[in-house]
């Protein structure tokens, strides 16, 4: 450090001392300032520690990962493949594999062809049904359009007019009526039906979906097309009871 450096220092320090003589509240106020960001960047620390570890806790909420669902796929399509085996269907083949029901919410997860898509939504299985609350018997069904304008189709085509004409029903439920596919949030969107997305959050109470509508739009232009083409559609729906089936 050359003299007018240290020229310089001296009097910084000089000024200073001076100043912080004439005026001591300046300097609580800096040392407040200071204890308070100290205090935040402990307070960041914590929180950045709380996170990870609820992460590192809360794993038995958080919806199947990518690894645990390939994991089964393979023991999956063999007892597909299995049970499929002996008809001739050359259609598309929807399949969801319920496993989680909490007494209002119903999650499973959809394959097409055999192959992940997404995950699914529903009400809670009831020994009796109450309407608009309670999901429908596993089964065989048809998936084709109802083709005539109802309410809540009309709705949807104001929602989607780039796309969207018909709503896609599962048809022949016993007991049931009017069962579509479409997009929601939660159970409070299903009234009986059937909920569809990429993404699911099961960490709290109310277990939702999200990305619902953009993960409906792929799933029903890619139904429609077959359908108008002339190809037949069906959906699959398995209880919880398949994943013993999987350990058997």
């Amino acid at each position: 450090m050359n003299r007018i450096s240290k020229l310089i220092l001296i009097a910084v320090i000089v000024f200073a001392v001076i100043f912080f003589v004439q005026r001591p509240d300046v300097l609580d106020e800096i040392w407040l300032w200071l204890i308070g960001l100290s205090g935040a960047i402990i307070q960041l620390f914590r929180r950045l520690l709380g996170f990870f570890k609820d992460d590192d806790s809360n794993t038995e909420n958080q919806a199947p990962s990518p690894t645990w669902i390939n994991s089964i796929s393979s023991r999956t399509k063999q007892v597909e493949l299995q049970e499929l085996a002996a008809d001739d269907f050359k259609g598309v083949t929807l399949t969801v594999l319920r496993y989680s029901d909490d007494g209002s919410t119903t999650i499973g997860l959809l394959y097409l062809n055999g192959f992940f898509y997404c995950y699914t939504l529903e009400d809670t299985k009831r020994d009796e049904k109450i309407a608009g609350i309670t999901r429908i018997p596993a089964g065989r069904y048809e998936l084709d359009f109802i083709r005539y304008e109802t309410e809540l189709t009309k709705k949807y085509r104001k929602i989607f007019p780039d796309w969207f004409n018909y709503h896609l029903e599962i048809k022949n439920v016993p007991g049931f009526q009017g069962i579509y596919m479409h997009s929601g949030g939660d159970h409070e969107d299903t009234n009986g039906c059937l909920l569809v997305s990429d993404n699911l959050n099961i960490s709290g109470d109310n277990k939702f979906l999200t990305n619902s509508k953009n993960t409906f739009k792929r799933l029903y232009t890619y139904l429609s097309g077959e359908i108008e083409s002339g190809t037949k559609v069906r959906i699959i729906i398995r209880d919880e009871a398949w994943i013993a089936k999987l350990n058997a």
